[in-house]
């Protein structure tokens, strides 16, 4: 053999095991991740949580921010499978129906499907993690009624109504009609964006309309924060609790004008669900026959007793940044 043609040999022989080693890094799975709302503190941390959880294992994913826009979530289920993502995690963010036809379209295709919070109508999620929604309102309920002393008017800001978020004031109108029923609930409001120029405005209008109410249960800390502040400013004393333990509803503890909110745990059930995912896509356990639901619990309360504990959602999983 001559020695142009080992050289020659040699070359092909590199050639094919760069497109080799290009055909595999092709073919590394890609998770989707379909986001609500990146704004909100405490959602951003179960997306990074996830992502973070994904990047451990060595998995790509990629990030899609819905804004609340229940129509671009349909586009974006649409482009991972255009795209042929191996899976897709997702937090609905309007009415489930409005996804259906995108998510059965997905599984045709072969797109693993997981969520936060649940797929309403869609049976073939393989993991759904459930965020203590629930808890979150059946504690603050809890604390509402003792704080109030169980009587007086109080009054709800609520915001969208999407499975994540439903079961919060659910759960806190269910506690406290079992738990305090003199505890009249004389109105709810809806913020939309759910934040504090939404909520602060809100706040002012109920403070005018009722001046003997006692408290403003908030279902986040953003509209918690909006109304502490509107009840500083009219020099009110009233109860105003917030939801999540963000970073602004712990600065509202430390402020005085938020009187406690209650830890989501977003890096907890996003890093649970990563796990889920890459064991499934490794193989290293069989997809689900039927939706394996796993509930995240135990929530932290925060005031002004113990706020000084409370850990950021950044410092409790390091983010490595939605892609």
């Amino acid at each position: 053999m001559t020695k142009l043609k080992s050289i020659l040999l040699a070359g092909a022989a590199a050639t094919a095991a760069l497109t080799g080693l290009a055909s595999a890094q092709d073919k590394q799975p890609v998770v989707g991740i379909i986001g609500a709302n990146y704004a909100i503190e405490a959602a951003r941390a179960q997306y990074e949580s996830v992502a973070a959880g994904l990047k451990a294992r060595g998995i790509a994913y990629k990030f899609l921010d819905a804004q609340l826009d229940i129509n671009k979530q349909v586009a974006h289920i649409d482009q991972f499978v255009d795209e042929g993502v191996a899976a897709i995690a997702m937090d609905i963010a309007g009415d489930p129906n409005a996804v259906l036809g995108p998510l059965m379209r997905a599984d045709a295709a072969g797109v693993k499907i997981f969520s936060i919070g649940g797929t309403p109508g869609f049976d073939k999620t393989l993991v759904q993690v459930n965020m203590p929604s629930r808890e979150l309102g059946v504690k603050s309920g809890e604390y509402v009624c003792e704080a109030t002393g169980g009587t007086g008017e109080i009054a709800l800001i609520e915001a969208i109504e999407i499975p994540v978020l439903t079961p919060r004031w659910d759960g806190f109108k269910e506690t406290i009609k079992e738990k305090c029923p003199d505890l009249e609930i004389v109105a709810i409001e809806r913020a939309i964006p759910d934040d504090a120029a939404t909520g602060r405005p809100l706040a002012e209008n109920l403070l005018t309309r009722f001046p003997d109410l006692k408290a403003i249960w908030s279902m986040n800390d953003g509209i918690a924060l909006g109304a502490g502040l509107a009840a500083k400013s009219s020099g009110r004393e009233i109860l105003i609790t917030g939801l999540n333990g963000e970073n602004q509803g712990i600065d509202g503890i430390k402020q005085g004008v938020i009187s406690a909110s209650w830890d989501m745990m977003p890096t907890d059930g996003g890093m649970v669900l990563a796990g889920r995912i890459a064991d499934i896509l490794e193989g290293k356990t069989p997809a689900p026959t039927t939706t394996e639901v796993i509930q995240i619990s135990d929530v932290a309360t925060w005031t002004k007793d113990n706020v000084a504990d409370w850990k950021p959602y950044d410092q409790r999983v390091e983010y490595p940044g939605l892609q």
